[in-house]
């Protein structure tokens, strides 16, 4: 899909922007951004998936780990750190802060069985830490009833409503399955072709807009699990 990636980063006003950090901590209000940021996407993070398999060959969850764009990392840590360098407490104290606030969106985690949402159990393993000049993420999202993926048809997206934050795995090597039998399942990662309309309407929005929680699955990617 032809959505831009790694824009370059807009000029860092005295009213510095609070961008993600904001997004995901006050719960996808908007953030206060320059003047001279336009169109969504205005954040990205790298996502690896992975499915986690029972023993029965049931899943139980997915685990998620984000890893974010250097200029809103930036953001991130001195939002928190009080415009301090990053440090591992600083880093480390970012997870337990913004899984709170996911909890109400699904983790951003958007899990189907036969084409119906399911819903998952409350967070309670996550971690995040410095990795390079990258804030990384990492959280397990457990499913409240397990999926038999062989009887049903399994899928998950990855995304923000509102495209705030564009969210993508880099390619099918991203996600992969934890305790499943070997050659039971295949993961496939679709892609989606956004049409001319919502690609201008993504274009044209600035960070003052309303959210649109209906933009981020137009750009979202599927991952389909085939399983025998």
């Amino acid at each position: 899909a032809p959505v831009p990636r790694r824009a370059a980063p807009a000029t860092r006003h005295d009213q510095v922007i609070r961008a993600f950090a904001l997004t995901l901590l006050a719960a996808l209000l908007a953030a206060l951004l320059p003047s001279a940021a336009q169109a969504h996407p205005h954040s990205w993070i790298d996502v690896r998936s992975a499915v986690l398999f029972a023993d029965d060959g049931r899943i139980t969850g997915i685990e998620q780990q984000w890893t974010f764009d250097e200029l809103y990392t930036t953001y991130i840590v001195e939002e928190m750190g009080g415009g301090k360098k990053p440090s591992p407490k600083v880093a480390g104290q970012f997870a337990s802060k913004v899984i709170a606030n996911l909890e109400p969106f699904r983790y951003f985690v958007d899990v189907t069985v036969d084409g119906k949402p399911v819903k998952p159990a409350r967070v309670t393993q996550y971690a995040s830490e410095m990795r390079g000049q990258r804030l990384w993420l990492r959280f397990v999202v457990p499913l409240a009833t397990p999926i038999d993926p062989r009887r049903q048809a399994t899928a998950f997206s990855v995304y923000d409503p509102t495209y705030y934050i564009a969210m993508e795995h880099a390619d099918l090597r991203a996600v992969s399955l934890t305790g499943a039998p070997p050659a039971a399942c295949q993961p496939a990662l679709e892609r989606t072709t956004p049409s001319p309309s919502v690609l201008a309407r993504a274009f044209s929005m600035d960070a003052g807009a309303p959210a649109d929680d209906t933009l981020g699955r137009q750009f979202a990617q599927k991952v389909v699990l085939t399983c025998r």
